[in-house]
């Protein structure tokens, strides 16, 4: 569908099934806010603008993660060198506090990997096969969960 015929609510609803949190967050803020409405053409959307005051409360809402698009999250913890530990949990203490009780270190920074290393693909031998942490997540049912270790350039700036 190209994008004259497609409407907020197709977008939306995109944005919702292909894990696109900023722009689910923008439409609902928009929505909520009566700026547009789901029957709007999605062109609507690019030509919104918002106030100082309004872009906050969007970011507000977006870090705080209203519609509840990633509950878990995918996090780093540095070792040594160049060497990560990668976890899956709701929060970085719950990554940190696993860290500690498998390897005994006590860590202060935990790194959010999840928008920088989500589609990354890495190969697992004992499976003979390549999947991204994106593929591995969804079959995660108890977390926190240890990953793997990799070793890599710096991902803190993710």
């Amino acid at each position: 569908m190209d994008m004259k015929n497609q409407t907020v609510a197709n977008l939306f609803n995109d944005a919702l099934v292909y894990d696109e949190p900023y722009m689910a967050h923008f439409i609902y803020y928009c929505i909520m806010n009566k700026k547009i409405t789901l029957e709007d053409s999605a062109d609507t959307l690019f030509t919104l603008e918002l106030t100082k005051d309004e872009l906050a409360e969007f970011l507000e809402m977006k870090r705080r993660d209203t519609l509840k698009m990633r509950p878990v999250k995918l996090y780093a913890i540095k070792r040594n060198g160049n060497l990560y530990d990668f976890y899956f949990a709701k929060t970085p203490q719950q990554a940190a506090q696993l860290h500690h009780q498998l390897f005994g270190e006590r860590v202060d920074k935990v790194i959010d990997a999840y928008n920088k290393m989500i589609d990354k693909a890495i190969y697992a031998p004992n499976a003979n096969k390549t999947r991204t942490f994106r593929e591995m997540m969804r079959g995660t049912v108890r977390l926190p969960r240890y990953v793997c270790s990799l070793e890599g350039r710096r991902i803190e700036n993710s």
